[in-house]
């Protein structure tokens, strides 16, 4: 008879050497449907069957839904594990991980009123002083909201009819045949910007004709930018895309992971499609290389993988997970110690197309170590109505967070203690 194959789960986000609460059952259950069949059958079945058996047997143990089945049941081996520390090696050292809760405390400031950080460019060469002045107005003015831009071209059009209708009140003679008071020579102004001409002044004179026709031009650049700027704003498709203000680590399916939320608020009245997220740290790490004097600061970001980077529809809030297993950049590091207080940010992206002008939205929230809660989880924000089969998200609890186990470093303090 052949020998059994090792039935662990190999799921990317999960320890084999550590995660062996679902093979005992597996193992068992596979056992007894053989043992049942005789000995004729078996033969008569051969090798296909056992090798299908198998199959079936080690795609189920690799679903995240079958392993998460072991929840329902009271004092599971995942949420009341009944060893409470263990030791391993990482790197030639040994770790030991603890199983441990409420560790880290909310930050003074959150995120959202913390000062965000700047990056200030020097000595940039540019081409020239025109393009790279036309480039900051270009800038300057397509960050502007559409009020905002409304304003703007009412003051530059109000601005430049009064500069004309001055010139002419102060020339001698005025723009027309007749003499004409300043408001009357703004109402020219305005006439003849706005292209409407009723006839009722006409200018005199080579000067005032030419000075027209630089009117109507500079006014009709205004309103040609403007209304640019308007088609601009009104084609971009935009998104209200909200994220906790905290991320939370704590044991999911008895490994510790980050969690972070990323919401569409507008929900169904500005659906999101085709949503795509990915995160990464950026450390900075000082250190000295052989016979040099000068320390060197070096700045490395590396990803973290997600354990769903893609979604199809974001209607809702979407929890964003990465593992912190063997393959994560940050096994086996306590955030305040070295080297995991030299995280300078967690960044996470999430981008996703506009469902009604097919065009992309993207948005981007930057993290600190101290919005990190070491122990604790997101509380429930989502509860369904099957009567009237809808969907609700409390954006009230979005960063809401209370207290949960997490495998976690044991500190230099702790080890001493001990």
């Amino acid at each position: 008879m052949e020998d059994t194959p090792n039935l662990t789960p190999n799921l990317p986000h999960h320890d084999r050497r550590k995660d062996m609460r679902l093979e005992p059952n597996l193992q068992g259950w596979d056992s007894s449907i053989r043992s049942t069949l005789s000995s004729k059958a078996e033969d008569s079945l051969g090798t296909s069957f056992r090798t299908s058996l198998r199959t079936h047997t080690t795609r189920c143990s690799m679903s995240f839904l079958h392993g998460a089945a072991n929840l329902t049941r009271m004092n599971n081996d995942i949420e009341a594990p009944k060893v409470q520390s263990y030791t391993t090696d990482i790197d030639g050292r040994p770790l030991t991980f603890a199983l441990v809760n409420n560790v880290s405390k909310l930050p003074k400031i959150s995120r959202s009123q913390r000062t965000p950080t700047r990056a200030v460019n020097l000595n940039v060469h540019h081409s020239s002083y025109r393009g790279r002045a036309e480039h900051r107005v270009q800038r300057w003015l397509t960050k502007r909201s559409i009020p905002a831009l409304t304003t703007l071209h009412l003051a530059a059009f109000l601005a430049v009819n009064t500069i004309f209708s001055v010139f002419w009140y102060l020339e001698d003679g005025g723009c027309c045949e007749k003499e004409m008071s300043f408001a009357q020579t703004f109402d020219f102004a305005v006439h003849t910007s706005s292209t409407i001409g009723y006839g009722v002044y006409s200018p005199t004179g080579m000067l005032n004709n030419a000075l027209v026709v630089l009117l109507m031009s500079v006014s009709i650049c205004l309103s040609t930018v403007y209304a640019g700027l308007l088609f601009f704003k009104f084609i971009t498709p935009t998104a209200n895309i909200e994220f906790s203000e905290v991320i939370a680590m704590s044991n999911v399916m008895q490994v510790p992971c980050l969690e972070i939320r990323v919401g569409n608020a507008d929900g169904d009245s500005n659906m999101l499609i085709n949503a795509e997220a990915n995160m990464c740290i950026t450390s900075v790490q000082l250190y000295k290389c052989p016979h040099e004097f000068d320390f060197r600061h070096t700045s490395q970001t590396e990803e973290l993988k997600l354990a769903v980077s893609h979604k199809h529809k974001l209607d809702g809030v979407w929890t964003l997970r990465h593992f912190v297993d063997e393959d994560s950049p940050l096994y086996g590091m306590r955030f305040d110690e070295y080297p995991g207080n030299t995280i300078k940010a967690v960044e996470v992206n999430v981008k996703a197309v506009h469902e009604s002008t097919k065009g992309e939205v993207c948005s981007q929230a930057t993290f600190q170590v101290e919005d990190i809660l070491v122990g604790q989880r997101f509380e429930e924000q989502y509860t369904w109505d099957a009567e009237t089969q809808t969907e609700y998200y409390d954006y009230s609890k979005l960063s809401s967070t209370k207290p949960s186990m997490v495998w976690y470093p044991k500190g230099i303090a702790d080890i001493h203690d001990a």
